[in-house]
């Protein structure tokens, strides 16, 4: 059972201007453009941060602004149907490979995307019933949509941790290779971050 990112990512959380008042730098968007790009580039490293990667780890623990993911398996399992994050926005599709190698392609009304706190999980309606599928890791596939609408949607105190965080790169470009993140720094962000985590719910 793996994980596979198909879309999105890299969204930048804060804008320029935002991390420019955050730095207290006055320059003017496009007056210095090396300068720019060296914020852009510590916006980035904050927002890349905090969100998952392209396997889904890391991070906040769930993908921080819309993003379209597969999860693959070799069946109908508990664990393939229980979704790997919190804030899951809709299931795409759910496919399976037959024994003939051609893809089926479960109608969505035979099943639901249920819940309890933060986990969520699809599950078959009554008198529905999971298809066979052939024998192969990969038998079963399932297409979600995670993370929050838009980088507009984020909550504040996220966007006010990539703001730490902009600092700490603008300040050390190779923060997390060479020094790590001061724990002064890390405290501030799991405290602004730490109710978004998958665990807290």
């Amino acid at each position: 059972m793996w994980l596979e990112r198909l879309s999105g990512g890299n969204a930048a959380l804060i804008t320029l201007a935002d991390a420019k008042d955050k730095l207290r730098i006055l320059t003017p968007e496009g007056e210095d453009p090396e300068l720019d790009a060296e914020i852009t580039r510590a916006i980035a490293a904050a927002s890349t941060h905090l969100d998952v990667d392209g396997d889904g780890f890391g991070g906040l623990g769930f993908p921080l602004v819309s993003q379209q993911w597969v999860r693959k398996g070799a069946g109908f399992t508990s664990d393939l149907l229980r979704l790997p994050f919190a804030r899951i926005h809709s299931v795409d599709a759910v496919r399976c490979l037959q024994e003939d190698g051609s893809s089926l392609t479960v109608p969505p009304g035979d099943y639901i995307l249920a819940g309890s706190g933060r986990a969520r999980r699809i599950e078959l309606l009554p008198g529905k019933s999971w298809p066979s599928h052939a024998a192969r890791a990969d038998a079963v596939e399932i297409v979600f949509t995670a993370g929050f609408a838009a980088v507009e949607a984020v909550p504040e105190d996220i966007r006010a941790a990539a703001r730490e965080l902009v600092k700490l790169y603008y300040d050390h470009p190779l923060a997390d290779a060479a020094l790590g993140i001061p724990e002064q720094v890390q405290r501030g962000v799991d405290r602004l971050t730490r109710r978004y985590r998958a665990f807290a719910g």
